[in-house]
């Protein structure tokens, strides 16, 4: 399968976080009715969770707009640098580019943010047992 040879090419990075004992994270937002796309997405979180990816799900009410102002991608690598996406301002939802950031205040508010969103997620597993589709 095309997805688990794409996943294999990471397995230094799995390696790495886990010889050095870092958390590796990863917040998905999601909307139901569960689309075409994020039914592929989610075959490639099963794989990524096997190598040790903790994958946690937050599920936004239909109808919201996403991205918005509090809830967007973005990567927290550790407490002095992040990236955050930009998807353009069209409807296409095609990431454009994005921002590596490193104001420790602005690092600081996007660490925040994402545990805020865990609080709200439920691990994979468990999203997956009470997803509708």
């Amino acid at each position: 399968m095309l997805l688990k040879k794409e996943a294999e090419s990471d397995r230094p990075l799995y390696e790495d976080v886990r010889a050095r004992a870092i958390e590796f994270a990863r917040v998905r937002v999601v909307q139901e009715p569960v689309t075409e796309y994020l039914r592929y997405e989610l075959m490639s979180y099963r794989i990524r969770a096997t190598m040790g990816e903790n994958i946690e799900v937050l599920r936004e009410p239909s109808g919201t707009p996403l991205p918005n102002g509090a809830t967007f991608d973005f990567l927290l690598f550790d407490r002095r640098t992040a990236l955050v996406h930009d998807y353009g301002n069209g409807p296409t939802g095609v990431q454009a580019g994005g921002w590596l950031v490193r104001d420790p205040r602005t690092v600081g508010a996007l660490e925040e943010r994402a545990l805020a969103l865990r609080a709200g997620a439920v691990p994979f597993e468990r999203f997956l047992a009470q997803a509708d589709f």
